[in-house]
């Protein structure tokens, strides 16, 4: 199976927060697979299901998205710092 690329995780669920911080943070942040894991966990922890999302539940994904949201106004998810 070899080493895992981090450019691809193995989860699901960090696909999925991945590809929703590219869509709303492109280039703004940093992508940490521990930063990954306290989202998926707070998500889980308001009430979201992975199962839901993965089903197309909107109310799950809008959860998910808003808890990205307070994650990178909260500054727990490391910004990626801009050159000048």
């Amino acid at each position: 199976m070899g080493v895992p690329d981090p450019k691809t995780p193995t989860r699901a669920d960090y696909r999925f927060i991945g590809q929703v911080m590219k869509s709303s943070y492109s280039g703004e942040v940093e992508h940490i697979p521990a930063e990954y894991e306290k989202i998926s966990r707070v998500f889980s922890d308001r009430g979201g299901s992975w199962e839901r999302i993965f089903g197309g539940s909107p109310r799950d994904i809008e959860l998910l998205k808003d808890v990205i949201k307070a994650a990178v106004k909260g500054g727990f998810v490391t910004k990626k710092h801009k050159w000048k």
